[in-house]
């Protein structure tokens, strides 16, 4: 600890803030160690400890969306509408009455409860808080009696949250339309088996008569409540923050049975205002569990209130995932407010999920929310005159991976680049793969092109990917486009391709065989006749967080034709893996016919470009719209000022921003595309990350960086600073400096196409199903390239040879292929397992490239 011995704080003082923290950056990570789950060797998973939890959500099954639901719109309800009562009742039966018996209520934004006919609670909730749902509590022991007993709620529905799922399940917890009660025979706080759970054993109606809340009343012809789940029976009901209120509902984790956890204490303790009070053992909360005194709050003689509450700021050191959890080793309850800061200014100023308060029972353990966090707050507010804790730490959630895949090179800038993105993804891999674990917490197709990609190539995993997109899609038929956006419905062909080149998994592709070809069908009925994109649908058109790319203007809807046409590619390529040539040809026809479409009325002969946007025009040459003729015009007139000073519209956000680079291997300019990724991925760690930021330009201000990001169309804290949408650079540096690209299912064929740009070496390897593909490359008078095979892979080595050579030495043998890019390389064919060691004869050091050659 840095300028205060705690020990010694007296109490008299009212206030003391020990500062010098948050100006100081800590030191760096080394690399490697960025993301702390990475060694661990034997993971605890959730399903190993916890059992889910049996209470149901329920409502009203007039109302109830589960029934019936059809095409799910992107639509919450307002705040302020549908905020008619909706009444249950639930009979049930004790052979005694315990000492203790606690009543939770959780979902509606309040409830008015009656117990045996006596009003046992009238509660509301603060509507200005972020968290939808909110767990109302409280003790109803004396209520209760021997016998029969009777519970009557009247409920109004929580505000919702923003979010799209195809789940109706889950867009009624989404829209704020459900309730879940238990009463526990313990005191607060203290999980047991419950006397009474919400089930479809309850009756709710919208038309409650007189005395409805009293034993007497004939509830005969009440319909049954709709039961839509377990609160924990599915992994559609842990997205969009939906839950996050439910952190000090007993016994509930919220985690998916596949998820792992681990402790992890904080990195450093800042802020600390002791107010009236005095710490002791600080020291305890950095370090490992297990080791030191037990860390103690000793409140002063007057019971605080907020203004001189004790509290501090704790600092994890990277961006994590999780939630604080704090055991309590006291003799009473104790109540703390919690809140979390992606960024020291997020926390001081506007944390996402609000300030909560939470209660922690005696000799018990607690958790604030989940959420995704560098830094938590907390201020003891009440509690005996010494709170002593167990611990205070970090219960880090996540989704145990190996790092199989691996870059490393000379430039130790896109080696920490990197880690970062590959981090960024480990991150957003939760309850699915998420396009943050702060904001949304839920699935969104883009997102997961370009998460997917890198999971594909560092991770290898295959269920969360595959869940991912499954539910993406949803069930047949398919009547809406991926996350109500046409753009998103093309990604989901790209990612999809690229998992089935990276793994071969034929059974998963004839699973979704179905939904793959109704969606290329749904997504042809927006165009007219002539080919003209109408947005039959009327579809959210989104492209990238730009002005004009956002929303059904021409711009969106030329971008979305060019993702199409990249989409009925991919489409057409998954269609013949599953030996439908016939649909296969006409989806290639249907791009062949949309690609003259644009080229006749999008491109310009005059201007050289297709139009002056960077992601429109970097899409055309991605998606290969773009003839290799015209690249010289895009990059000269367009592309070449990726990287200069933006102004609006020129903005573009790390998401499109890896299709740009994705453009610019594509036109032969990579070393130009390293320049860009140093610049912007790179200014993002110069100014402090840990994690790739949702949005990002480094013209934009740095004295508070946080709160200047821009994304859902304006700027603030709620912005993440995990976000999966970013993290490009990783596979990018995978296949275009190493050079790995599988071209066919599995890795059955590969092409490599090493290429050294401005770097001195590089080396990785990339997970196949048959083993690691290792590349390691040297510039020694020369290129040099060591490559290892594993079994089944077939690879075409495009290697740099020299004007005029014939042949390419491999394992000190030449060998000879046809020339490629123009006579600038060699296609050297290695089709059977092995060790390989490339070097070509007299090539210089460097050579540009032939832009308008296809590479």
């Amino acid at each position: 600890m840095r300028n205060c011995n705690w020990r010694m704080l007296p109490l008299s003082l009212l206030a003391l803030v020990c500062t010098g923290y948050a100006q100081q950056r800590p030191p760096a990570i080394p690399l490697g160690q960025l993301d702390p789950t990475r060694t661990i060797k034997r993971t605890d998973l959730f399903s190993s400890f916890h059992a889910p939890l049996p209470e149901q959500y329920i409502w009203t099954r007039e109302d109830s969306a589960v029934a019936e639901m059809g095409v799910i719109h992107y639509t919450t309800p307002g705040v302020n509408d549908m905020t008619g009562p909706h009444y249950f009742r639930a009979h049930f039966h004790l052979d005694s009455v315990p000492p203790a018996a606690t009543l939770y209520v959780a979902g509606p934004r309040s409830v008015v409860v009656y117990v045996n006919g006596e009003l046992a609670e009238r509660v509301a909730s603060d509507l200005l808080n972020p968290l939808d749902m909110h767990v109302f509590r409280a003790d109803v022991a004396k209520w209760l009696k021997p016998g029969e007993n009777l519970i009557a709620i009247e409920a109004v529905r929580g505000h919702g949250v923003p979010g799209f799922l195809n789940s109706p399940m889950a867009m009624q917890q989404i829209f704020g339309e459900v309730m879940v009660a238990k009463i526990v025979p313990a005191i607060g706080g203290v999980n047991a088996p419950a006397l009474l759970v919400s089930g479809p054993e309850w009756k709710g109606t919208l038309h409650a008569g007189d005395g409805w809340e009293r034993p007497d009343f004939d509830d005969s012809r009440w319909p049954a409540v709709a039961a839509i789940a377990p609160i924990e029976g599915s992994i559609d009901l842990f997205q969009w923050n939906a839950d996050a209120g439910l952190y000090d509902w007993p016994g509930y984790e919220g985690a998916s049975p596949f998820l792992a956890h681990t402790y992890l204490p904080a990195a450093e303790v800042m802020d600390v205002v002791v107010g009236r009070s005095e710490f002791a053992n600080l020291d305890a909360l950095t370090s490992p569990e297990g080791t030191g005194n037990e860390f103690t709050v000793r409140l002063g003689s007057t019971a605080p209130g907020e203004e001189f509450a004790p509290g501090l700021t704790l600092d994890f050191g990277r961006e994590v995932t999780g939630r604080v959890e704090l055991i309590s080793d006291s003799n009473s309850e104790a109540a703390v407010s919690i809140q979390y800061g992606e960024s020291k200014g997020e926390l001081d100023n506007d944390p996402y999920l609000g300030v909560n308060v939470l209660r922690i029972a005696p000799h018990q353990a607690a958790h604030g929310p989940k959420s995704a966090f560098r830094y938590a707050r907390i201020r003891f507010l009440s509690g005996p005159e010494e709170i002593k804790f167990k611990a205070i730490r970090l219960e880090d959630i996540y989704y145990p991976v190996r790092y199989q895949g691996s870059f490393e090179s000379s430039d130790a800038l896109l080696n920490r680049i990197w880690e970062t993105g590959a981090y960024t993804v480990h991150l957003c891999m939760q309850d699915d793969i998420w396009d943050a674990p702060k904001r949304d917490r839920g699935r969104w197709m883009g997102d997961t092109d370009v998460s997917g990609h890198v999971s594909d190539a560092v991770f290898a995993d295959r269920f969360l990917l595959k869940d991912t997109l499954l539910r993406l899609i949803g069930n047949a038929p398919v009547e809406q486009h991926i996350n109500g956006i046409p753009g998103y419905s093309s990604f989901w062909f790209t990612e999809l391709e690229d998992y089935e080149r990276h793994t071969g998994d034929i059974a998963y592709l004839q699973q979704v065989r179905p939904q793959l070809l109704q969606l290329l069908n749904f997504m042809d009925r927006e165009f007219d006749p002539e080919n003209n994109f109408i947005n039959r649908t009327h579809a959210w058109l989104f492209v990238d967080w730009a002005p004009g790319l956002n929303g059904d203007t021409p711009e969106a809807r030329r971008a979305t034709v060019i993702e199409y046409y990249r989409a009925y590619l991919a489409g057409a390529d998954l269609l013949r893996q599953l030996d439908d040539a016939k649909d296969a040809e006409h989806f290639e026809q249907r791009a062949a016919d949309l690609k003259k479409s644009v080229q006749a009325s999008v491109w310009s002969a005059a201007d050289g470009d297709f139009g002056p946007r960077w992601q429109t025009n970097a899409m055309a040459v991605l998606s290969g719209v773009a003839d290799p003729g015209q690249y010289d015009a895009i990059w000269k007139n367009v592309l070449s000022k990726v990287g200069e000073p933006t102004y609006r519209p020129d903005l573009i956000t790390p998401y499109y921003g890896a299709y740009v680079l994705d453009a610019f291997a594509k036109m032969g300019r990579r070393a130009e595309a390293l320049k860009w990724m140093r610049e912007y991925w790179g200014g993002m760690i110069d100014e402090g990350a840990t994690s790739f930021w949702e949005a990002y330009d480094p013209s934009w201000p740095k004295d508070n960086p946080h709160v200047d990001l821009q994304a859902d169309g304006r700027a603030g804290y709620f912005v993440s600073l995990a976000h999966g949408w970013s993290s490009g650079p990783t596979y990018w540096l995978m296949e275009q400096i190493l050079g790995i690209q599988p071209v066919a299912e599995g890795f059955s064929e590969t092409v490599i196409r090493p290429d050294l740009a401005d770097l001195q070496w590089a080396r990785g390897q990339e997970p196949t199903p048959q083993g690691l593909l290792k590349v390691e490359l040297h510039k020694d008078r020369g290129l040099q390239a060591a490559i290892d095979l594993p079994e089944g892979v077939r690879a075409t080595v495009l290697f740099p040879i020299a004007q005029g050579a014939d042949h390419v030495m491999v394992n000190g043998a030449a060998k000879q292929g046809p020339l490629a890019e123009n006579g600038a390389r060699m296609a050297i064919t290695l089709d059977a397992p092995g060790h390989y060691e490339l070097r070509a004869v007299g090539i210089r050091l460097y050579r540009p490239i032939n832009t308008n050659a296809p590479q």
